[in-house]
């Protein structure tokens, strides 16, 4: 009754898995262990396959180009799509776009002081901190916006790989 217990037990904390362990082992892949019927365990060579295995992670902004009345932020998620789909949610409004996406990355918005539907109005950039991604957009809005001043919109946040 006990061993039926303690299965039952590791059967709610492991993820089934059968090409990690050899044999009929099923890994744990919070603990890196392998788990068998028999009740016997050994630690997975590779240890933790959450470790093993990082993910990456995608961010997106939107932002309102028809009245600049809203922005949206969206970081960590696992599919590209999902980012900007919470991106668009976040902003909120029928004129909203998306600016830029990124992955494994930070992400900036600026708006050049240019009538609000412009070309150019709205730009983002892409950095490996907040700080690059928001130099990044700087420069892009000046490079496309000459003589005309940009202004930060939305500061750098990021999306990082575990």
């Amino acid at each position: 009754m006990k061993q039926i217990t303690l299965l039952l037990c590791m059967f709610t904390h492991i993820a089934f898995a059968d090409a990690y362990c050899p044999g009929s082992g099923q890994i744990n892949i919070l603990d890196g262990i392998c788990y068998y019927p028999d009740g016997s365990h050994v630690p997975h060579p590779a240890g933790s396959v959450l470790q093993s295995q990082p993910r990456d992670y995608y961010g997106a902004i939107a932002a309102d180009v028809v009245d600049g009345k809203s922005s949206g932020h969206a970081d960590n998620f696992q599919a590209q799509g999902a980012a900007q789909s919470g991106a668009l949610e976040t902003c909120g409004l029928s004129g909203c776009q998306i600016i830029i996406s990124y992955k494994n990355a930070c992400g900036s918005m600026v708006a050049a002081k240019t009538p609000i539907g412009s070309p150019n109005h709205v730009v983002g950039g892409v950095g490996n901190t907040p700080a690059e991604a928001e130099q990044n957009a700087f420069t892009e809005c000046e490079h496309l916006n000459p003589g005309v001043q940009c202004l930060m919109w939305s500061k750098g946040k990021c999306s990082y790989r575990e």
